[in-house]
């Protein structure tokens, strides 16, 4: 097989399959440029932010308090038995 015969076959199957190509390449390169994207602003807008302000709880203390707080709480009067 010549080269003549390889590139008409190679010319052939690109206009037999071209379009399908195209489209699937816009509809792919679309998708990875809409990742892109989104990850660029993600990233701008994660480092124009502020960062959040953290509270160390110690989750024994915060079980006790609410322990405490309802305890104190006072109850609903229950209805007499008979």
């Amino acid at each position: 097989m010549d080269v003549d015969t390889l590139l008409l076959l190679l010319f052939g199957m690109f206009v037999q399959f071209g379009p399908f190509l195209i489209i699937v390449a816009v509809l792919v390169g679309g998708v990875l440029l809409g990742c892109v994207v989104v990850a660029i602003v993600g990233a701008v807008r994660a480092g124009v932010s502020k960062p959040e302000e953290t509270r160390d709880v110690d989750v024994a203390q915060f079980f006790e308090e609410q322990a405490a707080e309802a305890g104190a709480a006072p109850s609903a009067p229950s209805a007499p038995r008979p």
